[in-house]
């Protein structure tokens, strides 16, 4: 290639690179902001998990709520017992029906609906279509509430028992709701709301993972004691979009009162400011491993008297050396995997990431759990009730939920810098020394006690020998060996 062609190459790739340059520009300069999504009930984005584990976890086994699942064949056997379920519902009241489906399909309404969904996912719905789904799932979702829930499964003929129980676990999952709105609508119109609206509170707290403990002040929440105007007052303050986002609600609530709700939000900013300097200043991790090793360093767990995965406290005890971490109480069975990780699926979709409370609970107790043996340890404490099976299973649940996950980087950062200080005292160290080389083993205890009963004999005894009083005894000792030279 001659000299004068390479001059015409560079020449042409300066000028495209240069158009390049300039299309970026205008590609920048033209740039808009994306609308805004008003998608409140999501899709899972399915390339983050094997298919095998969204079959298992994401999808209904049972009934189909919502249009993300409408149609699956292997749910036609319950959708064919919605209607009937609806008229049980309205107890025949054929006129509350057709008042209600009124309401339902006024065409603002309809869209308001529509909306709820990830785009184009209702449009092949006609009006008349979607808005009959609604209906029927509405109504199937508070029959099941009002009827089934709580009672014994042979008062159900039409289901068996264990789709009663996979149903129970359909209805929270993040593809299979409905907007609350459509369950409002209907619970204005049966006949005995009230009743519907006492229930649908404990039919939350039912599935809430972290159980109370007895004899706390909120233990009266659980029972059907408060009125239909006051649960439905708390169901309007909530504000929520669906049966998940109200679990989430439940479960991530903050213990204070509206009066001091200002005033707690400004010192939770200024002791989250100071405890990321601090948290910065220590190299911005923490080096404490599992509950094995926070319990060699005097660290012991207990309940907590919240059913908030917001509140952790860090706490010292009576002995300079020990100190008691406040964990939320968990119940451990079938259902924890599903409902975990649905709420985590909600967290990543629709929420803050100052609100993802569940996913950073997960990735704590992830960090606390390396070994059955700190399942069992946090058994003992209360912490956590295993209804799975072996503490083998549960560390294992919990540290595959928690691989990937990130939570957010100011969750429970005051209780973990209080326990980082803690781990990392020279104090607490030697204890722990101890610990190992004495106290778990009984001989080396027993050996331990005698070696300091000698010590402090001897020390004793070369004291008396020292500074003891002269007696009468001395001076004779003394004239017998000045004398007769003993």
């Amino acid at each position: 290639m001659s000299l004068q062609d390479e001059k015409a190459q560079t020449i042409e790739v300066s000028d495209k690179t240069y158009q390049d340059e300039v299309s970026v520009i205008d590609l920048i300069a033209n740039a808009t902001s994306p609308p805004l999504s008003t998608t409140r009930i999501h899709r899972f984005p399915r390339m983050v998990k094997e298919p095998e584990e969204y079959e298992k976890y994401y999808v209904p086994k049972v009934v189909s709520i919502g249009p993300y699942h409408f149609g699956n064949p292997k749910l036609k056997m319950v959708e064919k017992l919605k209607p009937l379920f609806t008229k049980k519902l309205f107890s025949n009241d054929m006129e509350a029906l057709k008042n209600l489906y009124n309401k339902l399909s006024e065409v603002e309404r309809v869209k308001e609906l529509r909306n709820y969904y990830e785009e184009k996912s209702t449009d092949h719905f006609s009006d008349k279509v979607f808005t009959n789904m609604m209906l029927l799932d509405g109504c199937f979702i508070l029959y099941y509430i009002k009827f089934i829930f709580g009672e014994k499964f042979e008062t159900c003929q039409e289901l068996k028992s264990h789709q009663i129980v996979f149903i129970h676990q359909d209805l929270f999952l993040l593809e299979n709701q409905i907007p609350f709105k459509v369950l409002k609508e209907v619970m204005n119109l049966i006949k005995d709301d009230d009743h519907c609206f006492k229930k649908i509170i404990p039919f939350i707290n039912e599935n809430i993972f972290a159980r109370e403990r007895p004899k706390r002040r909120w233990t009266c929440f659980r029972n059907d004691q408060s009125s239909g105007e006051e649960a439905k007052m708390e169901l309007e303050n909530k504000n929520s979009d669906h049966l998940l986002h109200l679990l989430h609600q439940s479960l991530t609530k903050k213990q204070n009162t509206p009066e001091n709700d200002f005033k707690q939000t400004m010192i939770n900013r200024c002791t989250n400011f100071i405890g990321c300097i601090c948290f910065v200043s220590h190299n911005n991790r923490c080096t404490f491993r599992n509950v094995n090793e926070l319990m060699d360093v005097g660290i012991d767990f207990k309940p907590s008297g919240t059913m908030s995965l917001a509140h952790i406290e860090f706490y010292k005890s009576w002995w300079f050396f020990s100190a008691n971490v406040e964990l939320p109480p968990i119940t451990v069975d079938d259902s924890t995997k599903p409902m975990l990780l649905n709420l985590v699926a909600y967290e990543m979709c629709s929420c803050d990431a100052n609100d993802s409370w569940v996913t950073s609970y997960i990735c704590l107790l992830d960090s606390l759990i390396d070994h059955p043996e700190d399942v069992k340890n946090l058994r003992k404490a209360g912490v956590l009730d295993n209804s799975l099976g072996s503490d083998k299973e549960v560390a294992k649940l919990f540290n595959e939920i928690g691989t990937d996950l990130v939570p957010n980087s100011l969750a429970y950062l005051e209780a973990k810098n209080r326990i980082q200080r803690h781990y990392e005292s020279w104090r607490n160290t030697l204890f722990s020394q101890l610990k190992h080389e004495y106290v778990k083993s009984p001989w080396a205890f027993f050996a331990l006690i005698g070696a300091s009963i000698a010590l402090v004999l001897g020390g004793v005894q070369a004291y008396f020998s020292v500074w003891s009083p002269k007696s009468q005894c001395d001076d004779l000792c003394l004239f017998l060996k000045n004398n007769h030279r003993l």
